[in-house]
């Protein structure tokens, strides 16, 4: 009995060992692919809301790795209009609504918690940030549609 297990587990491993095949595609099919451009950069930003005191909306910051002072960060890389009003926003998605005109996509979000978290400790917060992703041919792109606070000032 023991012999028959055994040789039916060897043979039902050994099909599956044959079960996946690579696909090989030739590099003249790679550049045929609609949108695919062999000198876009892929390039990445994160987006984060601050909470507005006694209303609903929320002020957006985006970080595509600019160099910032620890105490202007949040503030200079927000959002703004083109009289250098910061742009308040219903929601994170509306957010991400406004920034998708411009070519850029969602890829993943995360939280990283505030509070004390202890196990009775029900008021833990967390700051949200998206991550988001954008090909561009050239890195002046990356702003391409939107101006941060920092942009408008000419910093």
């Amino acid at each position: 009995m023991k012999k028959t297990v055994l040789l039916f587990v060897l043979l039902v491993s050994a099909l599956m060992g044959f079960a996946q095949d690579a696909v090989e595609v030739a590099p003249a099919q790679i550049s045929e692919v609609e949108g695919f451009n062999p000198a876009a950069k892929r390039v990445y930003a994160q987006l984060s809301c601050e909470g507005q005191l006694f209303s609903t909306k929320v002020k957006v910051s985006i970080d595509f790795g600019q160099s910032t002072s620890w105490l202007t960060s949040m503030s200079e890389s927000r959002l703004v209009d083109r009289n250098g009003k910061e742009i308040k926003f219903n929601s994170m998605i509306d957010a991400l609504n406004y920034l998708t005109q411009f070519g850029w996509r969602f890829a993943q979000a995360y939280v990283v918690p505030t509070g004390s978290g202890g196990r009775d400790d029900v008021s833990i917060g967390g700051t949200t940030y998206w991550i988001l992703y954008k090909d561009v041919d050239n890195y002046s792109q990356i702003t391409e549609g939107f101006t941060t606070r920092r942009q408008q000032r000419g910093n």
